[in-house]
């Protein structure tokens, strides 16, 4: 019975929600080997890796932190990709992955072989954060989520979200002028019109990894005296972003922009999504998209799905995390909202290894 529902999942053309994958040329350029793969896997969150080429170092390393999951989907994933076993995470091993990463990459058509043949990704929602208003993309594979994070950071011209973007250097890029607070909120206007018209599909916040998640109403009289302000304080920084969340929300119900939410593992103290909650009630019709099961408040995730009609869960992530918690949480939303509210992404990671493993428990 397993072989045949695993038959049936590998014949599903999906969607998928979330990624942060760099055009061809961009990876293409930094010549791709098994540190790159590492880099981009999460494994570095665990162990320091060494420089670029030490394989001695690079094996001894992840032998000490085998069984994480963020390892054991990358060595399951680069068997199926790319035919090579380092399960033994030996220097050969190693380094005959690094070979094949190598020779794939060589052809430019092997993203796409990767996304649509080997993953049968219809399309990929691309959340390319080193770049908000990226040009250069693969059309066909990759529509785009605006990540609003450096709008809550334009108080001033020298603040910078967690990435480093800047309101201000979009707006250079745009070519709009912004000398006062209304001009300000007028940019972001005129950025979201244009977002909308251009094709992005829907607004994405990682404010998880910049600030604690719970956005009081806050007066614009009080956000437009902090406006330009050269030095400005912890509180006063919150309070801004606070009033440019509820101003973007409530263009997002305008424009009918579904918005996901970074949720857990970020800065942990303020990362639940039940931080969130004052937003689901406030803003009824916009769709909230909770990222990454909001590990470890996972229940959590449920009970706020079967609460608001307006609130969906995405699985994003949490199965690298912890496949457990992933076959745990799936369980909980098909009992508490039938299954209809579950959202899955970032498929190249882990559908080779993990869903076998949900698929078992």
């Amino acid at each position: 019975m397993l072989a045949k529902i695993w038959e049936e999942v590998n014949r599903i053309w999906v969607i998928d929600t979330h990624e942060h994958i760099y055009p061809y040329h961009v990876i293409a350029e930094r010549e791709p080997t098994i540190f790159e793969i590492l880099e981009g896997s999460y494994v570095s969150w665990i162990v320091e890796l060494p420089r670029k080429g030490d394989y001695r170092a690079l094996a001894e390393r992840l032998r000490r932190v085998r069984g994480s999951a963020f390892l054991r989907s990358c060595i399951e994933a680069l068997k199926d990709l790319y035919g090579v076993d380092i399960s033994d995470l030996s220097e050969e091993s190693l380094r005959l992955a690094s070979q094949a990463i190598s020779e794939a990459y060589s052809d430019k058509g092997w993203q796409r072989e990767v996304l649509r043949r080997r993953a049968r990704i219809v399309r990929c929602v691309l959340d390319p954060y080193w770049d908000p208003w990226i040009e250069d993309y693969d059309e066909e594979c990759f529509a785009l989520a605006l990540r609003i994070n450096m709008f809550l950071f334009g108080y001033n011209r020298r603040a910078r979200d967690h990435n480093g973007n800047s309101p201000y250097d979009l707006a250079e890029k745009l070519g709009f002028q912004v000398e006062s607070f209304d001009d300000y909120l007028g940019f972001i206007d005129r950025v979201l019109e244009l977002a909308k018209g251009r094709g992005y599909v829907c607004l994405k916040s990682a404010l998880a990894y910049d600030r604690h998640l719970y956005f009081e109403e806050v007066g614009e009289e009080e956000a437009r005296r902090v406006f330009g302000k050269e030095e400005v304080s912890e509180a006063e920084a919150r309070r801004f972003g606070d009033f440019i969340m509820h101003y973007i929300l409530s263009r997002a119900s305008e424009l009918s922009l579904p918005v996901q939410f970074h949720t857990g593992l970020a800065r942990i103290s303020g990362s639940s999504p039940m931080n969130l909650v004052n937003l689901f009630e406030r803003y009824p019709d916009v769709k909230f998209i909770l990222f990454h099961g909001g590990y470890p408040w996972k229940s959590e995730v449920a009970a706020l799905a079967l609460t608001y009609p307006n609130v969906y869960a995405d699985l994003c992530w949490l199965p690298i995390i912890s496949p457990s918690a992933a076959a745990q949480l799936l369980r909980e939303l098909i009992e508490t909202t039938g299954g209809c509210k579950v959202m899955w992404a970032e498929t190249l990671s882990y559908t080779f290894y993990i869903l076998p493993c949900l698929l078992r428990q």
